[in-house]
């Protein structure tokens, strides 16, 4: 059977004095790593990635988005996996808010958004403010360093690509996808004012996942929906998409399971010190198996807390069922039968265990090739650890630099040559060049 395993962090809120002298939270960093090297090396298997959900930093500054590379990529090295085996989405304070504060032009398209009282016309608002020409990366603007840090991890969005999507293989056929969603396009310094209840934020129709056969969906987002400004418009779509949804941002945690969905409302990493104050963090196991000739999805949560003396990471026993972990099962067939009637789906439900079985190896062969061949996620993370000079010599050479890329960051184009090295049989050149430290063969 096929299990694949997460590292979940929340609101870990590196500051730009991570791992000086006086540092308290160093003691806390070290209790995560002491708790994976011991503990979850023992318990869980097959881990494929780190999953952060937001505010990674503390302001959005550079600085701490460096910390936390050296972190992430600490707890990488752990269980062996590659350092481009992050995925992120970005929080309230992953916002550069000078950015939101003093750009009149950022916090006028903020407030165009947020003005209207129907999702379509914000919807519609956000599109023209992502469209504009010249001016399309407004919104995005305040989130600059948080790209720079989340382009190594093909996990930085842009007026092209508002989310993202990473697929594993599960057994009979069926996938996981994560999908990252940017809650905080509307951010800024007016999120909380004193006397006031916090402002809601934005989430769109088009970050709705979508509708994917034989395809399980991990949803990343930063607020949970009760912080949603049109959290009746969403909900009931995001509950037929996606299965499994990750939150953080309160940093108190839930875990809600029905028949239909698993969501964790994380606690956090580095919450605010207070007299409630208690840092959170957990593991996740995803398998599959089939049932009467329905496929079930089961996932498995560790809830890890603080001690009380504050010396180590244990399991939350008030969190699970068995001491270490909470179990839990969706039957993903009959979910999707019911969610699209009489659409037929690209895999009938009818399919034979053994017809499954077969078909799952042909597209697992599949994807282990490619991977094996060349990993566009190891690519990219290979690409960022150029320096800036090279990366520019680098696609110059291979002439793989448009017109429309001049003037434009590295991170909103680099998606756009990777797919033109594709087109123009350029890919595994490009791919060596990167693992000869950008050296041309």
């Amino acid at each position: 059977m096929i299990k694949i395993s997460f590292i979940h962090l929340s609101d870990i809120h590196f500051v730009k004095s991570s791992n000086n002298p006086a540092d308290i939270d160093k003691a806390l960093r070290d209790a995560i790593i002491t708790d994976l090297t011991v503990n979850a090396k023992k318990l869980l298997n097959n881990i494929s990635g780190i999953l952060v959900t937001g505010d990674i930093a503390f302001s959005g500054a550079r600085t701490e988005y460096e910390i936390a590379k050296k972190y992430l990529n600490e707890i990488s090295d752990i269980f062996s996996i590659k350092p481009s085996d992050i995925y992120c989405v970005p929080g309230n304070h992953d916002i550069d808010q000078i950015a939101a504060r003093e750009s009149h032009i950022v916090y006028q398209e903020q407030c165009a958004i947020d003005s209207h009282s129907s999702i379509d016309d914000a919807d519609k608002a956000f599109a023209k403010s992502i469209n504009a020409p010249c001016f399309n990366d407004v919104l995005f603007e305040p989130i600059r360093e948080y790209n720079e840090f989340a382009s190594r991890f093909n996990c930085n969005i842009s007026p092209k690509r508002i989310t993202w999507i990473k697929e594993f293989e599960l057994d009979y056929g069926l996938k996981l996808s994560l999908f990252g969603a940017n809650s905080c396009y509307l951010s800024n310094s007016s999120d909380h004012q004193p006397g006031q209840p916090d402002r809601l934020m934005y989430i769109g129709q088009a970050q709705i996942p979508p509708r994917m056969a034989d395809t399980a969906i991990l949803l990343m987002c930063h607020h949970p929906p009760e912080c949603w400004k049109f959290k009746s418009d969403l909900i009931d779509r995001i509950n037929k998409r996606a299965d499994i949804q990750l939150y953080g941002h309160m940093h108190t945690q839930s875990i809600e399971l029905n028949d239909n969905n698993a969501i964790l409302y994380s606690g956090a990493t580095h919450p605010t010190r207070s007299a409630d104050w208690v840092p959170r963090y957990n593991w996740i196991t995803i398998s599959s198996n089939i049932d009467n000739g329905d496929r079930f999805l089961n996932i498995e949560i560790y809830p890890r807390i603080l001690s009380k003396n504050r010396d180590c990471f244990l399991a939350d026993t008030a969190n699970t069922t068995n001491g270490i972990y909470l179990r839990h099962s969706i039957n993903i067939d009959k979910k999707r039968k019911i969610d699209l009637e009489d659409v037929i789906m690209e895999i009938s439900n009818d399919l034979s265990s053994k017809d499954r079985k077969e078909y799952t190896n042909d597209q697992t062969d599949m994807h282990q090739t490619y991977d094996e061949e060349i990993n566009e996620r190891e690519l990219i993370y290979g690409f960022y650890e150029l320096s800036v000079v090279r990366q520019l010599e680098l696609l110059g050479e291979l002439e793989l630099l448009s017109e429309d890329d001049k003037g434009k960051s590295m991170t909103s184009v680099l998606n756009s040559v990777i797919q033109r090295s594709k087109e123009q049989g350029k890919f595994r050149l490009l791919w060596n060049s990167i693992e000869n430290k950008g050296e041309i063969e």
